[in-house]
Parts: structure tokens; sequence; C-alpha cells
């Protein structure tokens, strides 16, 4: 987002709120990423710049980045430690099952894509805010989707399906579990600040994950090989309040996160797409990285062998008394524009 649109548009907020704020009020942001993530810089920053403006200077916020107040982002909420937390769906899996069905394979070929569809389940009313995030005493100010995943590798190039049998994985939840093991991998569950450790141990031979992740870690010191091609789902957060908190907020502070969160949502996913394409050439140029796409009967093979997966998961969902088949019928008909 331009900064001359983002003025814009803060300036069109400010007419409209800036006069119903009087009292000097502090929020609390805390997030998990390092502070210079790009889901901090191109997210979280903007939502809290556009609330500062739009407020008339009345809102302050203090920011506590790489976990500062806790590991545990749904703790930090309800606790009160944080007014604003993001959160990881996939790291707390047994409490977001049903958000899983948005990180399958096939689902989507960018960031944007994929963020609008998972919006429109997480807004009120949408499917994961009525059979989830209520009931967590969550309220989504907005939602991001990370540009698809790749397998990304140490050692090993991947150029046929099968050489992926018994290469160990980083994966972060259910749904990425079950697309490694179709395609013959080895799944290993380990948070994003515990990879590069992990990778240069040898606890993995690399990670299902997105360009745009790769040097905020410095992961292309030990991860050297890509291969692309399939859309083997990626990673989801949440930027949210508590429900409880969400209620608290006068009106017209709630109109000015809503409108905030909005641009922050939009220009977020542009920069992971953005972002993906030109940390992918980056690397490839000055870290002598190897990033190849299948051709595309091979990749046709994956999508195969991907199939199954989906399917599967709903069906274990729904015998677990979890809504999957509902959960996947409404990420199928949610619209993948804002």
């Amino acid at each position: 987002m331009s900064h001359k649109c983002f003025g814009f548009m803060v300036a069109a907020m400010m007419s409209v709120s800036a006069p119903a704020m009087a009292q000097e009020t502090t929020f609390k942001f805390a997030h998990f990423l390092p502070a210079s993530h790009l889901m901090w810089e191109e997210g979280g920053r903007i939502f809290t710049d556009a609330v500062v403006e739009a407020s008339g200077g009345t809102v302050k916020w203090n920011v506590y980045p790489a976990a500062q107040l806790g590991k545990d982002s749904l703790a930090v909420l309800s606790s009160n430690l944080a007014d604003v937390s993001l959160i990881a769906p996939s790291y707390a899996q047994e409490k977001f099952p049903l958000s899983a069905v948005v990180e399958l394979p096939g689902g989507y070929s960018t960031s944007c894509e994929g963020t609008a569809k998972f919006w429109h389940l997480s807004q009120p009313g949408g499917f994961l805010a009525q059979e989830e995030f209520d009931a967590l005493d969550i309220h989504p100010l907005f939602v991001l989707t990370l540009s698809p995943y790749k397998v990304m590798t140490s050692q090993k190039q991947v150029e046929r399906l099968e050489d992926m049998a018994g290469l160990k994985l980083r994966v972060t939840g259910e749904a990425m579990d079950k697309t490694v093991r179709a395609l013959g991998g080895v799944p290993v569950r380990i948070q994003s600040s515990e990879m590069y450790d992990s990778i240069s141990r040898g606890t993995v031979d690399g990670a299902l994950y997105p360009f745009g992740g790769v040097t905020p870690y410095k992961l292309e010191e030990v991860l050297h090989n890509a291969v692309g091609g399939p859309r083997l789902g990626s990673g989801i957060v949440i930027y949210a309040m508590s429900k409880k908190g969400w209620d608290r907020l006068p009106e017209d502070m709630k109109a000015i996160f809503t409108e905030a969160a909005a641009m922050a949502q939009e220009a977020a996913c542009a920069a992971q797409d953005r972002e993906d394409s030109q940390i992918r050439d980056q690397i490839v140029s000055d870290a002598g990285f190897k990033a190849v796409d299948l051709p595309a009967e091979e990749s046709a093979r994956w999508d195969a062998a991907l199939e199954p997966v989906v399917q599967d998961w709903a069906a274990r969902m729904d015998a677990q008394g979890k809504k999957g088949s509902q959960a996947l019928e409404a990420y199928r008909a949610a619209s993948p524009e804002f």
C-alpha cells in the first residue's frame, strides 16, 4: 500500500472519528515475531499507526515483540497482559482444529487469495467465528494467510516425488502433518524460532515454508534448496483481541479499529506476495540458493498424491464431532476477494 493511499484512508477515518476521541488511552500489542518481521512491519504496525492517526493521537501503543509477554498468545489475551495479540492457530492446534482447513493443500495460489477466504470465515458471523473463535473469547481484528509453502531442504535437492521419501520436514499443524506424510516425508513440529538450530543440528532436513519467512530467521544460511509447483497450503495468523476487550471499547474506537484492521489486512497479504517473490530472487542471487519449479507432469503426480488429504482431514474432524465437512464446504464457498 502506498503512503499516499494510506494517508488518504487515515484522513478519511479521522474526519469521522477524531472528534469523539478525547481521553488518552494506551493499548498493549504482543506478538511472537522478531521486531522487524514482515508480518509486524506490514501488518501490525500499519494497524497501530492507522489507529494512532485516526484517533488524533489520543491512542498510543506499547508493543512487545518476540514473545516478551509469554509464548501462549491466548493466555496473553485472557489474562489481560495484552490488549491485542498475534495468534498462530497451528501452534495451539488442539484449540483451533477447524482453522486448519485454511492450511490444507490446494486452497489458494497467493497470500491475498487465501487471506480473503480466511477472513470470510473469521469475521463476525463467519463459520470459524461461530464454531471456534467465539468459544475461545477471540475477536479477530484481521487475519493473514502466508504465501503458499514450498518444500525447502538443507542438503537434498527434491526433483521428483520419490525424493520426498523419509525427509524430516518441519510442520506446524495437523494439515501440514498430513500433507508431508502424503508426499512420503516425516513431519516434525517445530516453531519458526527453533528452525535454525533444528536444521543446523540435523533434527530436520528442511521444512514446508514460504520464501518470505526465510530471511527474518536467517534460514538461507541453513536451507539451500526449494521446489515449487503444487499448492501445498500454508500457515495462518490472527491479529486478535479478546471478545471481552472488544466489547469494552466505545463505538467510535471500534470503528477506528475496524477500518485500520481492514487497511492492515490488505497491506499485509500484498506484502506477503511481493516479498515472497523478492526474497526468492534475493537468496538465489546472494546466498547460492537453488529454487526450481516442478514440470507440469511431475507436479500433477504430487497433486494426485495430495488429493486424499483434504477429504481425509474433513472425515477425521467429523469423526471427532468437529464439523470438518462443514468447515471444508464453508471454506470452498468463501470468496477469494475481500
